[in-house]
């Protein structure tokens, strides 16, 4: 909308133009701007992204969702915060607050991180709750989901994953060194998580356990987690690369005076 506005005032055309009556016009005329998904130029980044540098990380990505050969395998690697709101007693503070003014509640303690890795080909899950998602915590869940897949006869794992702080601090634990020889890193351009297959994921999990839900604890956190990976071993779910496209319904029949009314008649 910023730039919409400055491209009308370097045309001339206006010589003020606020923000809100730019909106108040487009209303009018029945016009909604919508934010695109956008991984190159957006607005507001904090430092400019190479092109190229962009197109080379997105192509990496991009290419372990594609068919590999015997015994490598894909895992997207994601993190999914979930606040809840304890009852009170549990993390409330202890300070006075007018009557009319709800208490308030440290924020800290109503977080509880889901570290999630998802083989998006062969529809395999790993979830596991922990109450901060630190380099340490995230280093013993891939140490563990990595023994269970070498083990299982996999000999070349690719992890695809963001480029949060506590993932790089994650590789450099001393727990991951003994499975550092089966792993390739492949990491998401800036601003592009979308390329992360476990972003979709994440989305069917909050509509199927987040969304509605009024969780309290950490422990009810576990629970319905738990729950729900139970869930998705009994029913896996393959994801693919890229999204089959939504198949559009088929318009309804026009009712029978309608049709007629389209019928030509010889005069």
């Amino acid at each position: 909308m910023r730039r919409l506005r400055q491209h009308l005032l370097a045309t001339g055309r206006f010589t003020r133009l606020g923000v809100g009556t730019l909106y108040a016009i487009l209303r009018g005329a029945h016009l909604v701007i919508r934010q695109c998904r956008s991984w190159f130029g957006r607005f507001g980044q904090s430092k400019p992204l190479d092109k190229e540098e962009f197109q080379r990380r997105r192509d990496d990505v991009t290419a372990v969702y594609a068919p590999l050969p015997a015994g490598e395998m894909t895992l997207c690697v994601d993190v999914k915060r979930v606040y809840h709101r304890p009852e009170k007693g549990a993390g409330w503070q202890h300070e006075k607050v007018p009557a009319n003014r709800p208490a308030r509640y440290h924020k800290s303690d109503t977080r509880t991180d889901i570290l999630g890795a998802l083989a998006p080909q062969q529809g395999q899950l790993h979830l596991e709750c922990t109450p901060k998602a630190t380099g340490v915590a995230t280093a013993q869940f891939l140490a563990r989901v990595v023994g269970e897949l070498v083990a299982a006869g996999w000999q070349r794992i690719h992890i695809v994953m963001d480029n949060a702080s506590t993932n790089g601090a994650a590789l450099k634990e001393a727990v991951m060194v003994p499975w550092l020889a089966y792993l390739a890193i492949h990491w998401t351009p800036p601003h592009a998580s979308w390329l992360n297959l476990a972003e979709p994921f994440w989305s069917s999990f909050h509509r199927a356990v987040l969304q509605g839900s009024w969780l309290t604890s950490h422990d009810e956190v576990v629970a319905v987690t738990t729950a729900y990976l139970e869930y998705w071993r009994k029913h896996p779910r393959e994801y693919r690369w890229p999204k089959a496209q939504r198949q559009r319904r088929r318009p309804a029949a026009l009712p029978l005076w309608k049709r007629l009314d389209a019928i030509p008649i010889n005069s």
